[in-house]
């Protein structure tokens, strides 16, 4: 496949601006500005916490004004290269980017922009606009950038038919990623619906703390010389790992077996225990599954309910909700690296309403976490055919009538 510089393509790159004070809190006469915060890692926006220009300044500026199919760029920090574009579904009529953005305006009649966009974002595009990095403690591009980057050569018609494959796909990840969420916010309602808030505990439950509903409260082992470690072995779970209210299973390490059945037996986890992260984002919590009885785990706190008082479900989603994490943050320590002890779970009074209720809300669980297994596994399948038709489309061996797989 032949290359081009992407200067070749461009019409305008520009970047924007704030007034001085900087963007604010919404007011009725303002306009969303944009900044790096606000670009997400599939190609599109977070709009949960945009900040506003007075419409006065965004009618000043002769730079930085958003328009459909403009592909935005962060330019400068910690995510530079990071990519959006300005799709039909854009929610703003008016909107301007900071100046830790570039736009980018391409010439339609000789690209198109959702091909390029697709370009960009893949591991190839993304080398390719880090080609102009320079700097150390804050590092960014500059605008000679696009005259560094290297875009395929396609037909515009083709790069149409590219983009439209890619973006269909997209759009069914998209779809499944939302499903997942709303499965989520189904089992928070339901859990506030039957126990209520935990902190304020307006349904007069009992409140019990850690040595009344544990069996066992421990701190999986944190010492881990190398010589413990192996390339297959026993599963030693990270704060990396737990998840709100499920175990992810990639960026996983071992323990030798010999390792784990001996001086590290204390932090083997057994089906129903709750971990919960210690370091890091702290208070998350997720029950083991029958299907990792045995594994071990790194620097996590264990907690293993008695049967008859606590169930782990209820435990894990109070620890994981908005007011759980209330509880938490309350009890941290430490600096810049907080720190959520074993001291502290045991000293929190926890609500605990009857069992049988607490056994009641994991059947519900339990019937989501099936669903949203198979939702899970459907999207892994779709971000792979995605990460593979990308591939195939930039080198140029993108059979076209694979669309009637992304329709199907």
């Amino acid at each position: 496949m032949k290359y081009e510089k992407l200067i070749k393509y461009v019409d305008t790159l520009e970047s924007g601006a704030r007034p001085k004070g900087g963007a604010s809190e919404f007011s009725d006469e303002s306009i969303p500005s944009l900044g790096a915060e606000h670009l997400n890692d599939d190609g599109g926006f977070k709009f949960d916490k945009i900040k506003y220009i007075p419409e006065s300044f965004y009618n000043q500026m002769d730079s930085g004004l958003i328009k459909t199919n403009d592909i935005l760029i962060v330019k400068d920090g910690a995510t530079t290269g990071k990519i959006s574009h300005v799709n039909k579904s854009f929610p703003f009529q008016k909107a301007a980017i900071n100046e830790h953005v570039f736009l980018l305006r391409l010439n339609e009649e000789k690209a198109y922009p959702s091909f390029i966009f697709h370009y960009l974002k893949t591991e190839t595009g993304q080398k390719e606009i880090m080609k102009d990095f320079r700097g150390a403690t804050v590092g960014g591009i500059s605008r000679r950038f696009m005259e560094l980057v290297n875009v395929p050569v396609v037909s515009l018609q083709d790069q149409i038919r590219i983009a439209d494959i890619l973006s269909r796909t997209e759009s069914l990840i998209a779809k499944r990623k939302e499903s997942i969420r709303l499965l989520d916010d189904l089992v928070k309602s339901v859990f506030l619906d039957m126990f209520g808030d935990p902190v304020r505990n307006e349904k007069g439950w009992d409140t019990f703390k850690g040595d009344h509903y544990s069996a066992l409260l421990t701190v999986g082992v944190v010492v881990k010389p190398a010589s413990y470690y192996t390339e297959n072995g026993v599963i030693a779970l990270r704060s990396l790992n737990i998840k709100p209210n499920y175990i992810d299973l990639n960026n996983l390490v071992y323990f030798s077996e010999e390792a784990s059945n001996g001086v590290l037996g204390k932090s083997v986890l057994h089906e129903g225990d709750v971990v919960v992260v210690r370091t890091g984002v702290t208070g998350t919590a997720a029950v083991i599954p029958k299907e990792l009885d045995g594994v071990n785990c790194i620097d996590l706190i264990i907690v293993r309910p008695k049967k008859n008082i606590l169930n782990p479900q209820y435990l894990a989603f109070l620890l994981n909700s908005d007011r759980g994490k209330t509880l938490v943050a309350s009890r941290e320590v430490g600096g810049i690296q907080k720190h959520f002890n074993i001291g502290a779970i045991k000293d929190i009074p926890f609500p605990l309403p009857p069992v049988e209720l607490q056994n009641n809300f994991a059947s519900v669980v339990e019937k989501v976490e099936a669903t949203k297994v198979k939702y899970r596994e459907s999207l892994s399948e779709l971000e792979a055919l995605y990460c593979s038709l990308s591939q195939r489309a930039f080198r140029g061996e993108l059979n076209y009538n694979i669309s009637n797989v992304v329709n199907n």
